[in-house]
């Protein structure tokens, strides 16, 4: 289990947080707009937020963003960062609230979870109908399984095991930083429209 709290003062700082946040939401909008879909009127969860620099992106779009994250100076950094910009839509949880939410996005977190296909079930419950969930995860090192990171294929599973439909996995985006490329992988499905 990794202790987050250790990198929530310098977690905004660092050039490769940056570039993963601003990736995964330039991905994020490509797959909204994929399955003609638009932030505007959103209510968003951002499971595993952090400091909330995928958030940051976000703001300024939805209707609202509630942030959960387990570790207490991340949120702490984040609720700063809440309170300095007067986001007023903006609120950081230790647990996931009980609303519907139109949008559920995981910024490299599902790949460290306990139990990711119980993770994604219990996010799955939170969407609203025709409610979409994306996440962006590492892939697992064969070699180094204990460091986390996840499989294309249990991508799949968990999120059909799940109940969502429109089931998408691959790479959501590559960047380089610091002369390394990183290609984490993404997973997207919607919760069935009610009939």
């Amino acid at each position: 289990m990794h202790d987050w709290d250790e990198f929530a003062d310098s977690w905004d700082d660092a050039v490769g947080t940056q570039i993963y946040a601003e990736g995964a939401y330039r991905s994020l909008l490509d797959t909204l707009d994929a399955r003609g879909l638009t932030l505007d009127g959103m209510r968003v969860l951002d499971f595993g937020c952090g400091t909330g620099l995928l958030t940051e992106f976000l703001v300024g779009r939805v209707v609202s963003v509630d942030g959960v994250d387990i570790s207490p100076k991340m949120r702490e950094v984040f609720a700063s960062k809440i309170r300095a910009r007067s986001w007023e839509n903006v609120t950081v949880h230790a647990d996931l609230p009980d609303d519907e939410m139109d949008l559920v996005v995981c910024s490299s977190v599902l790949g460290f979870v306990d139990d990711y296909t119980a993770t994604v079930a219990e996010l799955a419950d939170r969407l609203a109908p025709g409610g979409l969930l994306v996440h962006w995860d590492w892939a697992r090192d064969e070699e180094h399984p204990s460091e986390g990171g996840l499989t294309l294929e249990e991508i799949r599973s968990g999120l059909t095991d799940a109940g969502l439909g429109a089931v998408a996995a691959g790479v959501g985006f590559e960047a380089s930083v610091e002369g390394e490329e990183m290609s984490p992988l993404m997973g997207a499905a919607q919760r069935p429209p009610s009939p």
